[in-house]
């Protein structure tokens, strides 16, 4: 049976939001977790920040390999069950880390138990089902989903010093893992779904797209690929350091996590707005523009470091970047490599950004043991960030995959795998 695809039709898919928010606001828990425990790792073990920060971009190496793996056994097996296990192996592995230490090398392996849950919590878990949800409202319905990362990073500073004030480094990771074990798993248990696990279809569920081969060959998975990987190195670098950043200028540690929090409300901000953005105007457009904003939040905490005003401008402007081109990457990767195999090719984009996500912190750190400021990090951003910008306004013009699609009354839902779509003008 078909539906027929309008606002109502697919808006009654709010659960399914609600439970990618959720777990969203997981998957990200880690990284804005970090910068606030940074400080009492490096007094209680005397460990560097670049061998603190080695952590996340453990994960990313894994991810290198891990998010394309995830991606295909989502195209096997469904989102929602990968989904499930996910938030419990995340959160038992997050739990895990007050276990680390003395030796560096213990933090490490830690580490590596987190990245191998954290692969079942990938970007592309949340995204492939909502992409098979929404069509018409597709940027507005990852935007609101991908607020998660926002609001975990305007909650998880806060939280986290909370945490270590009361209870310590080791006791905050127990309570971040239990508070987010107890909340998330519950709404994807009873609310996450795909098409494929739905009775009723809508128009936006036709499976369309490149097959494996066709996307690798595609130009536009390449630039996506690219734009994506450079936007990480130069935002996360920004974002997951922004408490060690700010402490360098002279902020206080509480100070300094308030204005990361801002981070998050301008990512919720850009998330929201960019999915209007996103279903009104040329994708890569608003990617591109996107792509500049960690410009603007260099250039203001290399010029007025320490200063409470343009620092906070600063974090919203980095926040209202991160918000919009998340989205911008998932709209991207639907639109011009199809839902076919999403979950192949998406995780393979995802592993890229997985990857530069976690060696920008190590980067960022190293830069800073060595000169003992982020200065050079602040400058490199710059032509890093335009870069991005330059690719993603290159990427061409959609695939129409309605020639991929038979008509109804032949019977058949989707032409053979190696089939061309056109491209819409």
């Amino acid at each position: 049976m078909t539906r027929t695809r309008g606002p109502s039709g697919e808006w009654r898919h709010w659960p399914v939001l609600l439970a990618s928010i959720a777990g969203i606001m997981l998957a990200a828990v880690n990284g804005y977790s970090l910068g606030v425990i940074m400080g009492p790792l490096e007094r209680e073990f005397g460990w560097s920040r670049t061998e603190i920060s080695m952590g996340p971009m453990i994960i990313a190496m894994m991810g290198l390999v891990g998010a394309p793996v995830a991606g295909i056994a989502i195209d096997r097996f469904g989102p929602r069950r990968i989904a499930a296990i996910g938030v419990v192996a995340f959160c038992g592995a997050l739990a895990l880390l007050s276990r680390a230490g003395p030796d560096i090398w213990s933090w490490w392996l830690h580490w590596a138990l987190l990245g191998v849950a954290s692969m079942l919590l990938v970007t592309t878990v949340w995204a492939a089902a909502l992409n098979s949800l929404f069509s018409v409202h597709r940027g507005k319905a990852l935007a609101f989903a991908l607020c998660g990362t926002g609001l975990s990073a305007a909650v998880t500073p806060l939280a986290t010093s909370a945490l270590v004030t009361e209870y310590g480094w080791r006791g905050a990771y127990i309570g971040l893992a239990v508070i987010g074990g107890v909340i998330v798993f519950p709404l994807v248990l009873l609310f996450f779904r795909a098409a494929r696990d739905t009775v009723v279809h809508d128009a936006a569920v036709e499976i369309t797209g490149f097959d494996v081969r066709e996307g690798l060959a595609a130009p536009s998975f390449r630039k996506l690929a690219a734009a994506v990987l450079l936007f990480a190195v130069s935002s996360i670098a920004l974002t997951v350091n922004a408490v060690p950043v700010l402490d360098s200028q002279g902020f206080d540690t509480a100070t300094a996590a308030w204005l990361a929090g801002l981070i998050g409300i301008g990512s919720i901000v850009g998330r929201l707005g960019g999915g209007f953005l996103l279903d009104r105007f040329d994708a890569k457009k608003v990617a591109a523009a996107a792509a500049v904003s960690p410009v603007v939040t260099a250039l203001l905490l290399t010029l007025f470091p320490g200063s409470v005003g343009p620092v906070a401008v600063a974090a919203l402007f980095l926040g209202l970047s991160a918000g919009t081109e998340v989205d911008a990457c998932g709209y991207l990767a639907a639109r011009h490599l199809g839902m076919r195999k999403f979950g192949t090719l998406f995780g393979m984009i995802n592993g890229v950004v997985l990857f530069g996500s976690g060696a920008a912190p190590v980067a960022a750190n190293y830069i800073y043991d060595v000169t003992g400021t982020y200065h050079l990090l602040l400058i490199a951003v710059v032509p890093v960030s335009l870069v991005a910008a330059m690719l993603f306004a290159s990427l061409g013009r959609y695939p129409d995959w309605s020639a991929d699609v038979a008509p109804a009354s032949s019977g058949a839902s989707v032409l053979p795998a190696g089939s061309s779509p056109s491209v819409a003008g």
